[in-house]
């Protein structure tokens, strides 16, 4: 076998094993008035970038390594029936439509915490306010 198939092989093998799990949901974080924007995208490309908004069920705030829902800084999720919602940004303690506050906002700016996200994929990262 060539090279050229090889590669094309070894390419729609993980193709096809990347498509058994949704990509992570990538949350990033920026400084808008004083508060705090997230900022949510998915990468649905295999080989060349297909970034789309990501279907979103749950975004919420914890304490570092800690991610029991009753001890959340910030939660909030899907209203009724709704499995996700599309969702490109969210200012934190704010709540977009569609969506319904669980744990109203009690962060602190000298502790570091953990932004998750879960829907259709997970992602998290860091922030201090």
């Amino acid at each position: 076998m060539n090279a050229a198939v090889k590669l094309l092989s070894m390419i729609g093998a993980l193709a096809l094993l990347s498509s058994c799990s949704p990509p992570e949901i990538d949350v990033a974080v920026q400084k808008s008035g004083g508060r705090l924007l997230l900022r949510l995208s998915q990468d649905w490309g295999v080989i060349f970038s297909d970034k789309r908004m990501p279907c979103v069920r749950e975004i919420g705030l914890y304490e570092r390594d800690s991610y029991d829902r009753s001890k959340a800084a910030w939660l909030i999720e899907t209203k009724g029936e709704m499995q996700c919602l599309d969702l490109a940004s969210v200012m934190i303690g704010e709540v977009p439509p569609g969506w319904q506050e669980v744990v109203r906002l009690s962060a602190n700016s000298r502790t570091v915490y953990s932004i998750r996200a879960h829907g259709i994929g997970s992602g998290e990262t860091n922030v201090r306010f």
